[in-house]
């Protein structure tokens, strides 16, 4: 069974920044979307574990690590695979490619848990039909994930939205890239634009709905910033990005 998956595609202007530089958000949609390729390939993507298993992917956390710049028209490669599933977590790398490079312009590492369905509550991996494949034990980032704390106060409250019906996905919650979109929004376009992200990390706490009502909050923090978005007093999302 192939334990890894990936595919070339060329950036255009519309998965871009106003400076024409492949987004962050953008980044994680690709990630998502070859994950799911890569899942059906396995045999374990969405449609089907809640036909077969009553049950549905999450990602729980997730870290990108930029070495470069991606650029309008560049013609790149995108790969993952996933690590053997530790109790109720699973582990998926991600890595993004340059033409002619064998050297990876982004790696990420996204921690995934499986959701049941019925009860909403967090299943062991194994409790899902699962293919037999060899896995790749490298990961595309040894950094530990971070552990985050709910730091901030009224005082970081940059903006606050509504959750909209096209953010919503086939989970019925928020998809967990638009988070992405609403952190970035707590900055200006010129700050985006003079802004080299070299790292970003989001760590999902809980699920957030159609209607629901969002506080983005950002405090400078070291060589960036932490960000965080709410409902109410409870946390939603947390994330990082170093510069």
């Amino acid at each position: 069974m192939n334990n890894s998956h990936s595919k070339n595609i060329k950036v255009l202007s519309t998965y871009c920044d106003p400076i024409l530089r492949l987004t962050p958000v953008m980044m994680l949609t690709l990630f998502e979307e070859i994950a799911d390729e890569h899942a059906m390939e396995l045999d374990i993507d969405g449609p089907t574990l809640r036909k077969r298993d009553k049950a549905y992917w999450v990602v729980r956390q997730v870290r990108l690590e930029l070495n470069d710049v991606i650029r309008d028209h560049d013609n790149i490669t995108v790969k993952t695979w996933p690590a053997e599933a530790n109790g109720f977590r699973c582990g998926r790398s991600y890595q993004i490619f340059k033409q002619n490079s064998d050297e990876p312009v982004v790696r990420a590492f996204a921690e995934w848990v499986l959701i049941d369905s019925e009860t909403k509550k967090i299943r062991p991996a194994n409790s899902i039909k699962s293919p037999d494949i060899q896995y790749i034990k490298e990961r595309a980032i040894e950094t530990p994930l971070r552990r985050f704390k709910n730091i901030f106060t009224e005082d970081d409250f940059v903006y606050e939205r509504i959750v909209r019906p096209c953010e919503i996905d086939v989970s019925h919650h928020t998809n967990n890239v638009k988070y992405c979109a609403m952190l970035l929004d707590s900055f200006s376009v010129r700050e985006i634009e003079e802004m080299n992200i070299k790292e970003l990390e989001i760590y999902y706490e809980a699920e957030s709905h159609e209607g629901d009502v969002l506080r983005i909050y950002r405090k400078a923090a070291g060589n960036g910033w932490q960000l965080a978005i709410k409902r109410g007093d409870d946390v939603v999302t947390m994330a990082f990005i170093g510069i």
